[in-house]
């Protein structure tokens, strides 16, 4: 992801006003090139996949099981991406947002570094340079956990990982994991609970922010984040005890979808 971003953003400086950027065919060629290596990548890879499964003697049923699944897998999770592009499509246009959501990264996290490179900042004041810091933060400044991987990742497996893994009766990957995954969604929670007590808003008139900041609260986090978790559980059942097993790869997917509907009704209705 690092080239083409080094390239974008000099193309950025180069462009007068940030509608032209916004628009601009070059970064819709950017975005092109990314999807094709993307795609072109993800084919090749399931060739390979497919030579290697030829010659382990793998049985066509199960060969047919992983390709249903792993195509499952993709298309759901796309529909949350896909409303994420069109989400930040009003303020950064199309391009920049299909170029980060089409390779790494999740909709919340590039929300959430879209939301500090932009402090002050709304879609009838951004200037150039606004939008300039916003590609930064987006796209070179998220490179490194790829970089990490591409070069250390190796010697990280077979420092950590492997031996936490190990099989021998004192493994703590599982607590390891389990404790990452745990820690991710209590800091979330955490979040959403903060809300009904108080969050800053920043005051907006004619279109602008005045630099007051109002106090607000809100249980509408709250509501969404247990509504997505009532909706996985809900799943979770029904896959392990009344063995629907079609669902399995799409629980995590429809409990995004179903937490994003709920927000956009409970905003409709007019709650907080």
């Amino acid at each position: 992801m690092g080239y083409e971003s080094e390239l974008m953003i000099m193309l950025l400086w180069a462009t007068n006003t940030v509608e032209a950027v916004k628009e601009a065919w070059w970064l819709y060629a950017i975005g092109a090139f990314v999807t094709l290596f993307i795609i072109g990548g993800s084919l090749f890879f399931a060739y390979k996949a497919y030579v290697q499964s030829k010659e382990l003697g793998m049985a066509k049923e199960d060969i047919k099981k992983a390709v249903i699944s792993s195509v499952s897998f993709s298309i759901l999770p796309s529909i949350g991406i896909f409303i994420g592009v069109i989400t930040m499509a009003g303020f950064l246009g199309i391009a920049l947002p299909w170029i980060r959501l089409s390779v790494l990264g999740a909709l919340h996290y590039e929300l959430m570094a879209a939301d500090w490179a932009t402090e002050g900042v709304n879609i009838l004041n951004m200037s150039v340079e606004n939008f300039v810091t916003i590609a930064f933060t987006m796209t070179i400044a998220i490179i490194w956990g790829s970089l990490f991987t591409l070069f250390l990742f190796k010697k990280y497996q077979s420092k950590v990982v492997d031996k936490a893994t190990e099989k021998k009766g004192r493994s703590f990957g599982p607590f390891l994991f389990q404790s990452v995954f745990i820690g991710l969604v209590s800091a979330y929670f955490g979040d959403a609970f903060s809300r009904i007590f108080q969050y800053n808003t920043r005051e907006i008139v004619d279109g602008a922010y005045t630099g007051t900041i109002i106090e607000n609260s809100s249980f509408v986090p709250l509501i969404v984040f247990v509504i997505s978790f009532l909706s996985m559980m809900g799943f979770d059942y029904l896959v392990k005890q009344k063995n629907v097993k079609w669902l399995e790869n799409f629980q995590l997917s429809l409990s995004m979808v179903i937490g994003m509907a709920s927000a956009v009704f409970l905003g409709m209705g007019g709650l907080f």
